[in-house]
C-alpha cells in the first residue's frame, strides 16, 4: 500500500479568496435604499464556493446571493452582510471585536452550514462600495495533522460509486465504509450534543469535504475545513481528543474525482463559543494589506443609468426618516398634462421631474421669444433666435436632456377658446383637429395643469377634465399674487349627471367645515358670466403676464406639492378640503386635518407684497359654466357641436346653465329696490 509522506504537525490552513460580482452591488444598492434604509442589523447572504482553480477555495457573491434558494451545481455558504451608514462608523468599528461578536453568534446559533461574513460601507452618490470580507475561525484551537496512508482501493472505488449516485449539495458530509454517504443531519443533532457519535465507530467513518487543495495533494487545508473542525469541536463533545480520518475531494469539470486522505487529531478540550477569545479571518486586499477593498461601480454603469439612480436617490432617502409611508411608485406612475409651456409650465415641469414623474406632456402653440429664456427656465437664447422654436417641443427636449429616462412629449396645439369664433374653411378644420387632439390628451393623462396665460383658454380643459374624471390643478399669477387650486374631482360619468353638492358636507367638531372632494368648486365656479376674449382691446401690458419674477416659482411649487400630497390621501384626488368656521371657543379649535404630507387645501391665495397666504375652500356652483350638471349633460349629448357653439357664441354657456335668467332676476330685484327706495324718499318729502 502506497504511503503519503507527512510528518505529524499542526494543521495549517489556506485563507479563502473572494470575488464580488458587480451585480451584487447593484442589487444591494436597491435593497439598501428601498428596504434596509438605516437598518444596520445585518442581512443574510449566500455565497458560492468555487473549487475549480487555484490553491484555495473561492467564495463568490452575486445578485443571487440575496436569494436563499439553492443554486443548482454550486456549494453555498451562508453569511451576514453588515452595512455601516457612515464611512466614519465603518472606519472606527473595532474589527477584532466585530469579528468575535459575529463568530460567537454564528456558533452559538449552532450553525448548520458554513457561514460567510462581509462588512461594508456604501457611498450611493458616487457608487463607491468599501467592503471587507471576514471568515471567522478561532486561533485558540489547534488541530494536529498525523501521517496518513493512501486510501485502500476498495474504499476509493466504493466511495466514488456512492458519491456518483446522487447530487452532493453540501461541501461537508460523511462516508461510512459499510453504508455509504451520510449527511451532517444524519449523524449530528443539536438537541443533545452529548449523544453525537456515541454509537459510531470512528474506524468506519470518514469525514469528507470538497476542497481545491485535494487536487495538488497539498499539506495545507482550506479555510472552510477549519470552520468545519471548529463546528465539530462544539457540536460533538465525544470527538474531543479523537483521531479522525478525512477524505478531501476535488471534482474536475469533467466530473473526475481526486481523493486525498488526511488524519486530524481534534483538541482534547470541550469548548463553547463564549470560551474562545481570539479569532482570525479578516481578508487581506490585493496587495496583502489588511484594509478594506473598494468597488467603483460608476465605471461600469452607463451614464443614463447613473443619472436615473441619482435622480431617485434623494426621493428614496425621504423614506428613511422623514416620510416612511411616501409612495414613490404612485408618484412615478402619475401622467401629467401641462397646458401652457411658459413661465409656469417650465417651473411646474421641473418640479414634477424632481418628484420622479416620468410622463409629462406639454401643450402650447407659441414660439420661444427673446424675452422668454430669463423667466422660462427650460429655454435658452439659441431657442429664441430666427423666429424662435416651438415652445412645447423645445421644453420637452430640454426635459429629456436633463433626465434621459423621462417620457416627455411636446404638442404644438392651440386650445380652442370661448369668444374666439372658428369661422369656416381651414380654420374650422384646424380647430376641430385641435379639439380632437385635446380630448385625446385629456383621456390619456391623470392630472391636468392649467398654466395658460388667459382665462378663456382654461375653460375647455376644465370642462373636459370634469367630464372624463381627471384632476385639475390650476395656477394663475397676478403682479404680486398667485392662485393655486384644485378642481373638484369626480370619476368619469358619460351621462354628464352630477349629484347635488352639499348633502355630504358637514361641520366638524374641530372648528372646520368639511367639503367632500367631489363637491369642491372649479376655477369658474365664482363666475357669473361666460369667459370671453380677454385679449381684445387690451394694451401691451395687459396682454402680457406682468408679474414679479419669483411669483411663478412659488405658484408652480405649490401646484406640484398639492398634487403629490393628494396622491397620499386614502381618497387620493377625491380628498376633502376644510375651511375654518367663525371662531366660537378658541380652546376648542385645533389644527386643520392633515395627510401624510400636510394639509390638502382647495385653494391657496398668496401675496408676496404682504408675505401672506390664505387657505380657502368653496363648494361648486350649480350654475358654473365649466363643471355644472347642465354643461356636462349638454356635452354628453352634443359632443363637438356643443363646444363649437360655445366657441362661436360664448353667451350660449350662460343660457345653458341659467345665468341669463339669474342675472335677469337680479336686475328685477335691483329695479324693485330702486323703486321702493324712490317711493320711500317721496313719502318722506310729503
Amino acid at each position: 500500500m502506497a504511503q503519503v509522506e507527512c510528518n505529524d504537525s499542526v494543521l495549517k490552513f489556506v485563507p479563502p479568496r473572494s470575488f464580488v460580482h458587480d451585480d451584487f452591488w447593484h442589487k444591494y444598492a436597491e435593497i439598501k435604499i428601498d428596504i434596509d434604509c438605516l437598518d444596520e442589523s445585518g442581512r443574510s447572504i449566500f455565497g458560492t464556493l468555487s473549487m475549480q482553480t487555484g490553491n484555495s477555495v473561492l467564495v463568490e457573491v452575486s445578485c443571487s446571493s440575496f436569494n436563499a434558494d439553492y443554486t443548482e451545481g454550486n456549494f453555498r455558504c451562508k453569511g451576514t452582510l453588515l452595512n455601516s451608514n457612515t464611512m466614519e462608523s465603518f472606519k472606527e468599528c473595532d474589527k477584532n471585536t466585530l469579528l468575535k461578536t459575529q463568530a460567537v453568534q454564528f456558533y452559538r446559533n449552532l450553525m448548520k452550514e458554513d457561514r460567510l461574513e462581509s462588512s461594508a460601507d456604501i457611498d450611493l452618490k458616487t457608487y463607491k462600495f468599501y467592503y471587507w470580507f471576514a471568515f471567522p475561525a478561532p486561533t485558540d484551537l489547534l488541530f494536529v495533522q498525523e501521517h496518513a496512508e493512501a486510501l485502500p482501493t476498495s474504499i476509493s472505488e466504493h466511495f466514488q460509486s456512492c458519491i456518483g449516485k446522487g447530487n452532493q449539495k453540501e461541501p461537508f458530509f460523511f462516508y461510512h465504509s459499510m453504508v455509504g454517504i451520510k449527511t451532517i443531519s444524519e449523524l449530528i443533532q443539536h438537541q443533545n450534543i452529548d449523544a453525537n457519535f456515541s454509537e459510531v465507530n470512528l474506524e468506519d467513518i470518514y469525514f469528507c469535504i470538497f476542497e481545491v487543495s485535494a487536487n495538488n495533494k497539498s499539506d495545507l487545508a482550506g479555510w472552510h475545513v477549519r470552520q468545519i473542525l471548529t463546528y465539530l469541536v462544539m457540536a460533538c463533545p465525544r470527538l474531543a481528543g479523537k483521531t479522525t480520518k478525512w477524505i478531501r475531494v476535488y471534482k474536475e469539470a469533467t466530473n473526475k474525482l481526486h481523493l486525498s486522505p488526511l488524519i486530524i487529531v481534534l483538541p482534547s478540550k470541550v469548548v463553547d463559543p463564549d470560551s474562545l477569545s481570539n479569532w482570525a479571518g479578516w481578508q487581506a486586499n490585493e496587495n496583502g494589506r489588511y484594509i478594506p477593498r473598494v468597488a467603483l461601480l460608476a465605471e461600469t454603469m452607463s451614464p443614463k443609468r447613473l443619472a436615473e439612480n441619482a435622480i431617485n436617490l434623494n426621493l428614496k432617502l425621504m423614506k428613511w426618516r422623514l416620510v416612511p409611508s411616501l409612495d414613490l411608485e404612485a408618484i412615478k406612475q402619475t401622467k401629467c398634462l401641462l397646458l401652457g409651456a411658459g413661465t409656469l409650465g417650465c417651473n411646474v415641469a421641473r418640479s414634477l421631474m424632481a418628484w420622479g414623474i416620468t410622463t409629462i406632456t406639454l401643450v402650447d402653440c407659441g414660439k420661444v421669444s427673446l424675452s422668454n429664456p430669463v423667466r422660462q427656465s427650460l429655454y435658452r437664447y439659441e431657442d429664441a433666435v430666427n423666429g424662435g422654436k416651438p415652445k412645447a417641443s423645445t421644453a420637452a427636449e430640454r426635459l429629456r436632456e436633463i433626465n434621459p429616462s423621462i417620457n416627455a412629449v411636446g404638442v404644438d396645439l392651440k386650445i380652442p377658446m370661448p369668444g374666439h369664433p372658428i369661422g369656416t374653411g381651414n380654420d374650422a378644420i384646424e380647430t376641430k383637429a385641435a379639439l380632437a387632439e385635446l380630448i385625446k390628451l385629456v383621456q390619456e393623462h391623470d392630472v391636468l395643469y392649467l398654466l395658460t396665460d388667459s382665462r378663456e383658454s382654461r375653460w375647455l380643459p376644465s370642462m373636459l377634465a370634469a367630464f372624463h374624471g381627471k384632476l385639475v390643478i390650476n395656477a394663475a399669477l397676478g403682479f404680486d399674487s398667485y392662485l393655486v387650486m384644485r378642481h373638484g374631482y369626480r370619476k368619469s360619468n358619460a351621462t354628464g349627471h352630477v349629484p347635488d353638492a352639499g348633502d355630504r358636507n358637514e361641520d366638524c367638531a374641530t372648528g372646520f367645515r368639511m367639503i367632500e372632494g367631489s363637491d369642491l368648486g372649479c376655477y369658474f365656479c365664482n363666475d357669473i358670466v361666460a369667459p370671453g376674449n380677454s385679449m381684445k382691446d387690451r394694451t401691451l401690458d395687459q396682454q402680457c403676464t406682468v408679474t414679479r419674477p419669483a411669483v411663478s416659482n412659488m405658484a408652480a411649487g405649490l401646484a406640484v406639492e398639492l398634487m403629490v400630497s393628494l396622491l397620499h390621501h386614502p381618497e387620493r384626488f377625491g380628498a376633502p378640503a376644510y375651511y375654518r368656521l367663525a371662531k366660537r371657543d378658541a380652546s376648542g379649535v385645533v389644527e386643520e386635518p392633515e395627510g401624510v404630507l400636510g394639509i390638502l387645501p382647495h385653494s391657496i391665495r398668496g401675496n408676496i407684497n404682504s408675505l401672506q397666504s390664505m387657505i380657502t375652500a368653496t363648494e361648486r356652483y350649480r350654475h358654473c359654466v365649466a363643471c355644472s350638471a347642465p354643461v356636462l349633460a349638454r356635452y354628453a349629448n352634443e359632443k363637438d357641436d356643443f363646444i363649437i357653439t360655445v366657441l362661436n357664441v360664448a353667451k350660449s354657456l350662460e343660457e345653458t346653465v341659467g345665468l341669463n335668467q339669474l342675472m335677469a332676476s337680479m336686475d328685477d330685484d335691483l329695479d324693485l329696490k330702486v323703486t321702493m327706495d324712490f317711493e320711500d324718499d317721496s313719502s318722506e318729502e310729503t
